[in-house]
């Protein structure tokens, strides 16, 4: 499957998910009172996963599972693909995307880890900057590498969960593109995200090698950049990645260790 991936490489999984829409039967004094809030009571038909888009790092083809396969079955799928990633990586995936995987697994009775190694676009666009907005497709286009497909809006999702045959199998093949222009969208903004957050692995260490290694890229061709002390004394050193341009901190003990190597070798 992932033909491209090179030796002691991150194994990094861009995904996303469409799910259709709870299904209810209303029964409410007065209309308004459901613009915040609805009796569990009215659902007739629970919110389902319709597909999972997924790409891994540098491979080419975005892979989609759907419902038509059983949404059990998709899930198991995917379930046995997010345990191979050292990393998901996922656009308001913390709070959205593997909260609903885990829900319907719970209902399927299909097991997944309580939780996985991920990294959150949102989380980190909102933490680490300011833009206008954070939605995947303003921050595609503010950096130049594209938005999202456009589509009918809730039409479409209706075609896919109420049509017919013929017109539900039409829908969900456009909301597969959608779905998997998504990916590709994700996994842009996230090579452009990279150089300027703090990531969540150190693929340095997790791939056997030395701290003082790229943390993201796991490169050994990386320099001292700059030396600075903490309040208390403490020597700090704040390295650059030649390969990717990451820069990061190690401790003095870390960077005399890479010194050491370096003389040894």
């Amino acid at each position: 499957m992932r033909t491209l991936k090179k030796l002691n490489e991150e194994n990094l999984l861009f995904f996303d998910i469409e799910t259709s829409y709870y299904t209810l039967k209303i029964r409410a004094w007065q209309l308004k009172n459901y613009t915040s809030y609805f009796n569990p009571d009215t659902i007739e038909r629970e919110k389902e996963i319709i597909c999972i888009s997924y790409k891994w790092q540098y491979e080419d083809k975005v892979h989609t599972l759907d419902w038509r396969m059983g949404e059990k079955q998709m899930l198991k799928e995917f379930i046995k693909i997010m345990g191979e990633a050292d990393e998901c990586i996922g656009h308001n995936g913390d709070n959205f995307d593997i909260k609903e995987i885990r829900t319907r697994c719970i209902f399927h009775g299909v097991l997944m880890f309580p939780t996985y190694r991920t990294l959150d676009t949102l989380k980190k666009s909102r933490s680490s900057f300011r833009f206008a907005s954070n939605k995947l497709d303003y921050i595609g286009k503010f950096f130049g590498v594209g938005g999202k497909l456009s589509h009918s809006g809730f039409q479409l999702w209706q075609d896919v969960v109420e049509g017919d045959k013929e017109t539900s199998d039409k829908a969900l093949n456009e909301m597969i593109e959608y779905c998997e222009r998504d990916v590709i969208l994700l996994e842009d903004v996230f090579f452009v995200l990279t150089p300027f957050i703090t990531h969540n692995n150190n693929f340095a260490v997790l791939k056997g090698g030395e701290k003082w290694e790229c943390p993201d890229c796991a490169s050994g061709d990386v320099k001292m950049h700059h030396t600075y002390t903490t309040a208390m004394g403490i020597v700090r050193r704040n390295m650059q990645c030649n390969s990717c341009k990451k820069q990061y901190r190690v401790s003095n003990k870390t960077y005399m260790s890479m010194l050491q190597h370096s003389i040894n070798n």
